[in-house]
This record gives C-alpha cells, structure tokens and sequence, in this order.
C-alpha cells in the first residue's frame, strides 16, 4: 500500500524519482536514494512487490511529500471498504484512518486504556478546549507543568 501511494502522491506532485531523493536529502534521510526509491516503489525489473518501509522512511516521505503519514498507509478511496491491519483484524479504512490518528479504537477496545496514552497537554487542547503549547520548545513534564526548554 505504502509503495502504491508514494508513487501516486509523488506523480500528483509532478516529482521524479530523483527530486523525491533530494527532497528526502534535504531533510535529512539521504539514504532514501533515487535507487531506494525504485526499489521501494517496486520498479525493479523481474520483482513482483516492493520491498517493505520501515517506520522512519515512512514519516520522511510524508515530510518529504508533504502529506500526513496517514495518507501513506490507508487508501483514501474506499473509506467505506475493509482494509487489512494485521492478520487477524480488519476494519473499515475509514476506522483504520481515525485509529492511525489516534482518535478511535479498533474494534471492541477499552477506551480508558486506548486514550490514556494522550500526552496530557495534547488532551486538554483536543477534548477539554485547553491552550495548545505556544511553541515547539514548549514541553510539557509530566506534572503537567509547562517548561520552556533552552
């Protein structure tokens, strides 16, 4: 899927393979190389499927793309249509999406368990109306002060 999108996202930015390595470069992944690149959309002569995306070449290239990792993963077709997490779960992309995102459990999941992960600043600006740090040194501890770093 990952390979898929690159590919799809890139082509929608009129981006050859070479301007995704720089960009990728400039951000500071330059081992995503125009070769990495083939080799990870699939376009080697006699391989059937792309090779897989570690974790960090995924968020690079959303960076590099300038889209939400989000979009890499799940279709953005399709939201009503199942989509493979695992093996053994499925889910409607369009939960899938909202799960990747943070904002719903998939499938019968304990919701004080799923949320209680939520940096503590970060719930109170999206469900309690809280103020968002001023600044992205702003960092919040976990007595829930706020302290500026230097």
């Amino acid at each position: 899927m990952v390979a898929a999108r690159v590919r799809e996202v890139r082509g929608k930015r009129h981006l050859t393979v070479a301007e995704l390595a720089d960009r990728c470069a400039e951000i500071g992944a330059p081992e995503l190389t125009a070769q990495a690149l083939y080799k990870l959309e699939g376009r080697r002569p006699g391989k059937l499927r792309p090779r897989p995306v570690t974790v960090d070449e995924l968020l690079a290239l959303a960076a590099a793309l300038n889209v939400a990792p989000v979009h890499l993963l799940v279709p953005i077709d399709g939201f009503r249509e199942s989509y493979q997490v695992t093996g053994g779960i499925s889910a409607r992309a369009a939960y899938v999406r909202e799960w990747i995102r943070g904002r719903l459990p998939l499938r019968d999941a304990d919701l004080r368990e799923f949320f209680s992960q939520i940096p503590r600043a970060e719930h109170d600006w999206r469900y309690a109306g809280g103020p968002w740090p001023a600044s992205a040194d702003e960092l919040e501890d976990s007595d829930g002060e706020h302290h500026e770093t230097s």
